[in-house]
């Protein structure tokens, strides 16, 4: 009997060591599963191009600081679908001291899209723009007929009509506002978005002003900017942008921002706004609701118009 005995641990041992074995394999496996962490600004279901609408659900939310004043202000900009109709809505606010002191500002967009070229690109048909401080309010008011090829616009101040207008749009061109811009250069649509490239996107023609130029830098530009700033090494574009003073209602127009490679702002600064300097924000989320879940639009307001 004593002589099976050694099988017996033989064998036991054998089965404990194939079990062990089983057992750092399935780790190896779980370990190999694991995706390496996303930077800010990316996502895993990204593409470079493709149906503009997969960006319906996505929120962006923003920490602004200015001056000495961090977290002054805040900015969210979301993709939004309604009833089949497809529009995005900015909003920036101040709060705090600064929002006291700046009677709590707020800049307000809100563009309805069109959707073209089989879900490749969006165009406005409407676009709204809201600048509250206090008591007063700055409202304009633009709408795009491709059809007859007219542009319709109405400017506010507390609600008393000051301007109306209209212009006819030049044929081949659309006027693409900053909302649209945003995800049309996101989605491919002005070219492929890479290191060196410029792009010229025509935009609503106000005072003289009727384009925004786009600068993605070359690596040499990027890598002495990251100098200066002490920025660490990451896989990220270096933009500046130059648009019409008066949508911002900075001085200059210029906005400089580092871009992850999914094409998200992750932080950019917008110079010279009018009393309070450049404006640097931080992305702090993104939010993404799944295809097919309804997202709450937000609500805005805007003077009537007596067409």
């Amino acid at each position: 009997m004593s002589r099976w005995i050694p099988i017996k641990k033989i064998v036991l041992i054998g089965a404990s060591f194939l079990f062990l074995v089983s057992i750092l394999d399935f780790i190896r496996e779980a370990q190999s599963d694991q995706k390496p962490a996303l930077a800010p600004g990316e996502y895993a279901t990204f593409q470079p191009e493709g149906d503009i609408r997969r960006f319906a659900g996505e929120v962006l939310h923003f920490d602004i600081s200015f001056l000495w004043f961090k977290n002054a202000a805040t900015a969210k900009v979301g993709f939004y679908e309604k009833n089949g109709k497809y529009y995005s809505y900015l909003e920036a606010k101040t709060k705090g001291f600064v929002g006291f002191f700046t009677s709590y500002r707020q800049h307000i967009y809100q563009t309805d899209f069109d959707i073209l070229d089989g879900g490749k690109r969006v165009r406005a048909n409407k676009f709204l723009r809201k600048v509250v401080e206090g008591r007063n309010v700055e409202t304009s008011e633009h709408y795009f007929d491709y059809y007859f090829r007219e542009h319709r616009w109405h400017h506010f101040e507390n609600e008393e009509k000051t301007e109306t207008g209209n212009e006819k749009i030049p044929e081949g061109i659309n006027f693409d506002d900053v909302l649209t811009a945003f995800y049309n250069f996101r989605n491919g649509v002005y070219g492929s978005v890479a290191k060196g490239n410029h792009y010229t996107i025509k935009t609503i023609p106000e005072k003289g002003n009727d384009k925004f130029l786009v600068h993605v830098r070359e690596i040499e530009e990027e890598n002495k900017v990251r100098k200066e700033q002490r920025r660490k090494i990451a896989n990220e574009l270096l933009v500046d942008l130059l648009v019409p003073k008066q949508i911002f209602k900075t001085k200059s127009g210029r906005i400089r921002f580092w871009s992850s490679q999914h094409f998200i702002p992750t932080e950019f600064t917008i110079k010279d706004y009018i009393l309070l300097g450049d404006l640097h924000s931080v992305l702090r989320k993104r939010e993404a609701q799944p295809l097919g879940v309804p997202v709450k639009p937000p609500s805005i307001s805007f003077a009537p118009v007596n067409e």
